[in-house]
């Protein structure tokens, strides 16, 4: 059935620019007005609004709003990944951080691990950081490792929940370690036990990451291919957050095309052949 397409005024894209700046972070391009109308027809449609200041009065006042956003987010987002991404990051975990990280808790008699994946979407960082953290060797049975995804958007994290991904998301990644850590089901490939034990996966907004991580510590934060999406004071408010769930020493990790040069931040940049990590000043 043909939706007709109602027009997006300059005032209501504003108004609405605003308000998912305001709630979610997100930054939408002024060129991107007549594409956000486009995928937002079917929304006032299935909500009987005649306008998008209509829709804009649900997204703020209506008890339905926080159904809503959930429709909302992946039309805002673009949640497209696949495993071993940005492999000379994960080459610098495994063969620095890990190994660093490991010394560095002995010395204290500690044997817990904990892990972060912001902006998680269907959870291939996830089990490949699981996957790097097995194959590492550093954490044997008697350690207590846990990596967590967060994510916005529920629908992406119920396909990481159910862990089942097509051959395509596995083009960077080593055969041998597929076939190690997945089986085929059906056309597709399903994680096995031995990355889920390690991992798990929570509803969150990185503007509000406290509410979803209530008492949370984590020895290293991948926040990797999202930053792109965030204005420059919303970074340091989203850094800021990540640097409350870290002690001094730990780690953050972010895509090769984000910088914290421009921000003031409590982390220190590592530079290695390839790949920048950050650092949490002691």
């Amino acid at each position: 059935m043909m939706v007709e397409k109602i027009a997006m005024q300059a005032e209501e894209f504003r108004l609405l620019k605003e308000h998912v700046a305001e709630s979610l972070g997100l930054v939408l391009e002024d060129g991107t007005r007549n594409n956000l109308a486009g995928k937002l027809c079917h929304r006032l449609e299935e909500l009987r609004l005649k306008s998008f200041t209509e829709y804009y009065c649900y997204l703020k006042f209506s008890p339905g709003r926080d159904a809503e956003w959930q429709r909302l987010v992946p039309l805002l987002t673009n949640n497209e990944t696949y495993f071993y991404r940005e492999a000379a990051q994960l080459s610098v975990l495994a063969q620095e951080v890990l190994p660093a990280l490991k010394e560095r808790k002995l010395a204290r008699g500690e044997r817990t691990v904990r892990l972060l994946s912001a902006g998680c979407s269907s959870g291939e960082e996830v089990y490949t950081l699981a996957m790097l953290l097995l194959e590492s060797g550093c954490f044997s049975w008697d350690w207590d490792v846990r990596i967590t995804g967060i994510d916005i958007d529920p629908r992406v994290l119920d396909a990481a929940r159910q862990g089942l991904y097509t051959r395509r998301a596995f083009w960077a990644a080593d055969p041998e370690l597929v076939r190690r850590y997945l089986k085929p089901q059906g056309d597709k490939l399903a994680i096995r036990p031995i990355l889920r034990k390690w991992t798990s996966f929570v509803r969150g907004n990185l503007l509000e990451p406290g509410d979803s991580l209530v008492g949370g510590r984590f020895d290293v934060i991948l926040c990797r291919n999202v930053l792109i999406y965030f204005a420059e004071e919303t970074v340091k408010r989203v850094v800021d957050n990540f640097s409350a769930l870290q002690a001094p020493g730990d780690y953050l990790f972010l895509g090769h095309s984000e910088s914290l040069s421009r921000t003031e931040t409590p982390y220190l940049p590592l530079r290695f052949p390839g790949a920048i990590i950050y650092q949490k000043r002691e």
